[in-house]
This record gives structure tokens, C-alpha cells and sequence, in this order.
């Protein structure tokens, strides 16, 4: 049997940490160890040690004084993992009972990644409207095979051993994609489960959406030859074919897309440099989400 570590990078999760933590704790595997990689200036640190006063999970909290990003988080998440898997949590979603497991299992032969489904609950006004139709966009075209969609940060598992490997430069804002291309490039297999659930509040102001569309874009820009070299890109067929099903499946969420990606030209202009940076401008309403809703979600 595997020994797991959890990952679960944090920066300013006072609302969302202890759900986490909680859903973590009821996960339907062997947890070996939980390892957070703590930016925070808010209360979260508080909020992590009276969790681990009463919790029967081995918890590492590692907190810093100032502002790493993500990168720094995972790289520092792989550094002191003692698992032989990895997985690691977005610490603002809720992972459905069965998904650490899964993602673990997912982790057979050369599979060196394992990449989660991630669902949107709370949806809210255009902008929720607009992320959850890009959800089911991409869970179509994860469906459809390996690109470079394949993988979501919220929730994925990877081998240690292949982590151990892998330094993700600090500038990266595609953290997700990086890792999904330095797997490959060991010769390793990416792989999708569906069933691998994990729960997120989409983004319900248009700002927040500009923000991280506009983020996922400069994202893959910073990498786009590394993409190409691994021939990860998206087939149009497939692009064109698995729209058409996105659409067809919820008209109403393709023109909240349409409308909301009208304003991308001045919110660029509003957010500046944030957009380029791997210390990303945070997302304030797709926080707190609601712990109840994932058990009545699909």
C-alpha cells in the first residue's frame, strides 16, 4: 500500500482552510501525513493550530513570513514529502470522500500523474454563470484525451519519486501545466479520473473571472514551447467538437461566457502586472466555500 502525503499550499485561507482540513480528514485512504506550505498574513495559522490540537491527522505546518506563490509552496511540499504519492488540494476546495484514493489509485505503471475532476458548487450571477461552463468545457476535453488541459491545480496526485525531480521555477503562473510537462518529459503517462471529484467556488464578480482568465492566459504564454515540444496542444476537431457538446449542454453558460469576456480589455488595464505575476491577484468571491453544498452536488 502507498504511503500519501497531502499537499495543500495556503495564502490567506482563513475561510476555507478548516473545510479542507475537515474533508481531508475524511477521506477513505490512509493519509500517512498532511504537509501545509503556509504564505498567510491573516488568521489562517491560528485557524491550522487549533485544527491540529484535535485532530488525529500527522499535520506539518510550515509557515513563512512573506509571500513565496505557489511554486514555492509545491516545491517545498516535495522537498519534505516522506509518501510515496502525493496529492495535492487548492486549500479553497473540498475534495469529494473517494477522491485522495482515487487520485492515489490513479498512480499504477508508468502513470508518474494523476489530474482530479473539478466541479463548481455555489454558482453565482454572470460571472459564476461564465466559470462553471468553462468547467464543463474542460472536463469534456479532459475526457477526450491527453492536451494540455489535462491537468487542474485544484486537485492532482503525482508520484514522489518523479516529484522529487522537478523544480518548478518561482515565475511559473501554469504551475499545473509545468508539472504536467516535466511528468512527460520523464517518460512517465499523465492520466484523467472523472470520478476524482473535487469541489470549488467559481469566481461570481466579473473582475475575479477577467482575473483568472486573463492569469490562465499569461500562464500558458510563459510556457507555450515547452507545450509544444511535448506536442500537447489542443486538436481542433476535438476543440470544435467538444464546444459544440459544452454548448449544447448549457446554452445559457456559453453566453454568460460571451458577455463576460467583453470586458477583458479594460479589466486588464485595471489589474496591471497582477495578471503576469505568479503572486496572482486572489479571487475574494470564490471563497468561503460552503462545506454542505458538495454533498448535494452531482
Amino acid at each position: 500500500m502507498r504511503k500519501v502525503t497531502i499537499g495543500i499550499p495556503a495564502y490567506n485561507e482563513e475561510l476555507n482552510i478548516l473545510n479542507m482540513l475537515r474533508a481531508v480528514e475524511g477521506q477513505a485512504c490512509g493519509i500517512a501525513e498532511v504537509i501545509i506550505s503556509d504564505d498567510s498574513t491573516d488568521g489562517t495559522p491560528g485557524v491550522v493550530a487549533n485544527f491540529i490540537k484535535n485532530s488525529s491527522l500527522n499535520i506539518v505546518h510550515i509557515h513563512h513570513s512573506v509571500r513565496r506563490g505557489a511554486a514555492a509552496a509545491w516545491n517545498e511540499i516535495f522537498e519534505k514529502a516522506t509518501g510515496d504519492s502525493i496529492v495535492l488540494y487548492d486549500a479553497d476546495t473540498i475534495p469529494r470522500p473517494d477522491c485522495t484514493g482515487r487520485l492515489v489509485a490513479g498512480l499504477s505503471g508508468k502513470n508518474g500523474l494523476c489530474a482530479s475532476n473539478s466541479q463548481p458548487v455555489q454558482v453565482a450571477g454572470l460571472a459564476g454563470r461564465a466559470s462553471s461552463f468553462i468547467s464543463s468545457w474542460l472536463r469534456f476535453v479532459r475526457q477526450a484525451g491527453l492536451s494540455k488541459y489535462t491537468v487542474m491545480g485544484r486537485g492532482l496526485s503525482i508520484d514522489a519519486g518523479a516529484a522529487k525531480k522537478i523544480t518548478i521555477p518561482q515565475n511559473v503562473i501554469a504551475i499545473d501545466l509545468y508539472l504536467q510537462c516535466a511528468v512527460l518529459e520523464m517518460g512517465l503517462d499523465v492520466v484523467y479520473d472523472d470520478g476524482a471529484v473535487v469541489y470549488f467556488r467559481p469566481a461570481a464578480s466579473l473582475q475575479d473571472l477577467a482575473s483568472q482568465v486573463l492569469r490562465a492566459a499569461s500562464g500558458h504564454g510563459q510556457i507555450k514551447e515547452y507545450v509544444s515540444k511535448l506536442g500537447m496542444g489542443l486538436p481542433l476537431s476535438v476543440a470544435i467538437s467538444r464546444t459544440a457538446r459544452a454548448i449544447a449542454s448549457d446554452p445559457l453558460g456559453a453566453a454568460s461566457v460571451a458577455i463576460g469576456y467583453s470586458p477583458l480589455p479594460y479589466y486588464r488595464a485595471k489589474l496591471g502586472g497582477r495578471t503576469r505575476s505568479a503572486l496572482w491577484h486572489t479571487a475574494a468571491s470564490s471563497k468561503s466555500i460552503d462545506p454542505d453544498k458538495p454533498r448535494a452536488a452531482k
